[in-house]
């Protein structure tokens, strides 16, 4: 048997055993919280590039693209640089069969610079010849005009 009692450690003193712990807890924390926020900072990079490469556009001019008849398919190719957006549509006149086309081209920056580093620009196939009567840009300018058929200026 024991003739005297110990009493639980001084609270200060406890606390002074406990400062490197509370000194490692912080040093992680704060080392947690800086990667996390270096990875969200990435990931938001990485996703507005992204976005930001696909919605701005620019207008490329119609007298960069050519259209041409093979096989009786009316195709358009463009001469620049990179791949070529189009938007297109088509517009019977009178009910004949034939259409009038109205199309305008634009091109993203992704179209312009990333994508003809992994595929190259084929031909654009827009319709059958025998049922275009007519090509109009944007501004109205004729691009292309079947000259076969009958009442064509």
């Amino acid at each position: 048997m024991q003739s005297h009692i110990t009493l639980p450690i001084d609270y200060s003193e406890r606390l002074e055993e406990a400062k490197p712990i509370t000194k490692l807890k912080k040093t992680i924390n704060r080392k947690i919280i800086i990667t996390a926020t270096i990875c969200v900072l990435i990931v938001l990079t990485f996703v507005s590039s992204i976005y930001i490469s696909t919605k701005i556009t620019y207008d490329i001019p119609s007298s960069d693209v050519t259209f041409y008849e093979a096989n009786g398919k009316l195709l358009m190719k463009y001469k620049g640089h990179g791949a070529l957006l189009y938007s297109a549509y088509a517009s019977n006149i009178d009910n004949s069969p034939t259409k009038e086309w109205h199309i305008s081209f634009t091109q993203t920056f992704f179209e312009r610079y990333v994508q003809p580093l992994y595929k190259k620009d084929k031909p654009q196939v827009l319709d059958s010849t025998k049922e275009v009567k007519a090509v109009y840009d944007q501004d109205g300018h004729i691009l292309w005009q079947n000259k076969s058929l009958p009442n064509n200026e």
